[in-house]
């Protein structure tokens, strides 16, 4: 929230230097956007621990806040490319997904009321590739689809016992996003997409649970923020 604050009073100050009287197209070869926004994320999460024979896994549903920031680059009047970094927080009981190599952490965890609720970050860097399919003086709306890599990680101490999962992979998102300016640079964004991760813990060497355990996350987005053309 901090983030899409600071974005907001930065793009509305520069909105005010421009003219806003004259509108081009809000999407043209050469336009150059930057969207921040906040929004949640819901999705499936799947473990599955190499080392025990038939293991049926661990499966949860998660809902938490998402996070990121994109850059956009338009490579003619209907595709850009783009990046996007982003990260996003869930909270879950980790004792349910990820088997303790510490056995004294897993007893206390066994044999205690109170449920260890921990925060699951995690973060994603993309390459993005973007078709828009309607574009006119204030209204732009596109489909996109984007690539790469990505990771998870849950850290903390409970009873006193210090425990860490982390994990890397790689991450599919595809999605439409929505833009309306209401200058000719600074507008709204509404952004809904569909992904699909994969982590894997193997030879991470600091993890005190789940040293053999892979990770699987697949869900939906949706997302609301601020967006600024700087180009064209």
């Amino acid at each position: 929230m901090r983030k899409l604050f600071l974005f907001s009073t930065i793009v509305f100050s520069l909105a005010i230097f421009n003219n806003v009287g004259l509108f081009a197209q809000s999407f043209n070869k050469g336009s150059l956007l930057i969207s921040i926004s906040e929004g949640s994320s819901h999705g499936s999460l799947n473990t599955h621990d190499a080392t025990i024979a038939n293991d049926g896994g661990n499966h949860g549903n998660v809902g938490g806040d998402r996070d990121p920031i994109s850059i956009e680059y338009g490579l003619s009047k209907h595709w850009g490319i783009g990046i996007n970094s982003g990260a996003d927080i869930y909270k879950i009981n980790p004792f349910n997904f990820y088997a303790s190599t510490t056995a004294d952490i897993k007893m206390q965890t066994l044999n205690t009321i109170r449920e260890p609720i921990m925060k699951v970050i995690t973060t994603e860097l993309t390459a993005d590739a973007y078709y828009h399919y309607f574009v006119t003086k204030h209204t732009d709306l596109s489909l996109f689809t984007s690539i790469g890599p990505a990771s998870i990680s849950v850290k903390g101490t409970y009873l006193d016992q210090p425990y860490q999962y982390t994990a890397s992979g790689a991450i599919v998102r595809a999605g439409a996003k929505a833009k309306y300016y209401i200058t000719k640079r600074f507008g709204f964004m509404a952004m809904l997409s569909t992904f699909r991760a994969g982590y894997l813990s193997k030879n991470v060497k600091d993890n005190s649970m789940g040293k053999n355990t892979s990770t699987s996350l697949y869900g939906n987005a949706l997302e609301f923020g601020l967006c600024y053309r700087i180009l064209r």
